[in-house]
């Protein structure tokens, strides 16, 4: 399969070993802390933010971790992914209440400690890294038990919601649901020639061909990597969203949140936080300047074909989209 990987930062593979090492001295710490918090009533539902890559799933997740009293994973707590109480902890005893006031990423990634992170080596403790999709049959009880604890505790320990955005959970909705079976979701969607257009160009900026299959896989990769590069987008985009709406029937009722890309701003976002309950911060808080302007920035030709790709599928199973 021809899947990217970027290259290994020697640095962080080097402070990743480290910690690794102290990693069961402090999980004799924690344990305690785990097991009595993961024991009592879940106090908040986690907040799961999902789509496919490039629709604007970042500014969002920034938003909302910055602006409303949330918990979220941020840098230094994913160093400490195999400790994540710990991780947590340590970061509230570092930074406290602040708000991270981070609105950049490179294709997701944040810079700074206390910045938002996706963090996929915390689910990577259970889950595999060859592909995302988790079926029914690969839901493991203890996994879901074990995935569950660690959640809770942090949970309820601090009393707040806690939102992650991690776009493999899109293809992950059957295990996080009976981890969490009233989770709340929230899938952002983009038109999606224009979707397309933005994986394309972000596998160009990485320098990868454009027939290398890149970033979130749905079920049926080993298909679509085959495919030519144009052809190969507009079906992971297709693939993605199918997935999430298909399992978007094992979410509770009033928990699964469609968003549309262009409607995106802060005055949307605040409604919708109201909405999840979420509680406004009043701090020195920045507010960040969300554009959500679309526009071809690929040559005419290569956008014209795209869109053909694009009208070749049926997308009417997305509410109110338009190709």
């Amino acid at each position: 399969m021809n899947i990217f990987v970027s290259p290994k930062n020697y640095i962080n593979f080097g402070i990743n070993v480290v910690l690794g090492a102290f990693s069961p001295i402090i999980r004799k710490w924690e344990k305690r802390f785990i097991y009595k918090y993961s024991q009592q009533p879940l106090k908040h539902q986690p907040l799961f933010i999902i789509g496919t890559p490039r629709t604007g799933s970042t500014i969002l997740y920034q938003t909302l971790t910055n602006l409303y009293d949330v918990l979220y994973v941020d840098n230094l707590v994913c160093r400490f992914h195999r400790n994540f109480f710990f991780g947590f902890w340590l970061t509230n005893k570092l930074y406290g209440e602040k708000p991270h006031n981070n609105f950049e990423s490179d294709h997701g990634n944040t810079k700074g400690l206390h910045s938002p992170s996706e963090c996929g080596h915390f689910w990577y403790r259970w889950l595999p890294k060859d592909h995302h999709f988790i079926d029914h049959d690969e839901i493991l009880p203890e996994t879901v038990e074990e995935i569950r604890r660690e959640i809770t505790a942090v949970i309820n320990y601090f009393n707040k919601p806690i939102v992650f955005k991690n776009l493999n959970a899109g293809q992950r909705i059957r295990l996080l649901t009976r981890c969490f079976p009233s989770a709340k979701f929230l899938f952002i969607t983009r038109k999606p020639s224009m979707t397309a257009q933005s994986i394309l160009k972000a596998k160009r900026s990485l320098g990868l061909s454009e027939n290398v299959f890149w970033s979130i896989m749905p079920k049926n990769i080993n298909k679509l990597d085959k495919l030519e590069g144009f052809e190969q987008v507009v079906k992971q985009v297709y693939f993605l969203e199918k997935q999430i709406i298909d399992d978007s029937g094992l979410v509770a009722n009033e928990s699964f949140y469609i968003i549309q890309y262009e409607n995106l701003s802060v005055l949307y976002i605040d409604n919708l936080a109201q909405s999840l309950g979420f509680i406004r911060r009043h701090d020195d808080t920045k507010i960040p300047d969300i554009k959500t302007h679309e526009s071809i920035s690929i040559d005419e030709k290569e956008y014209q074909v795209l869109q053909k790709q694009v009208e070749k599928l049926d997308w009417s199973f997305l509410p109110n989209k338009s190709n």
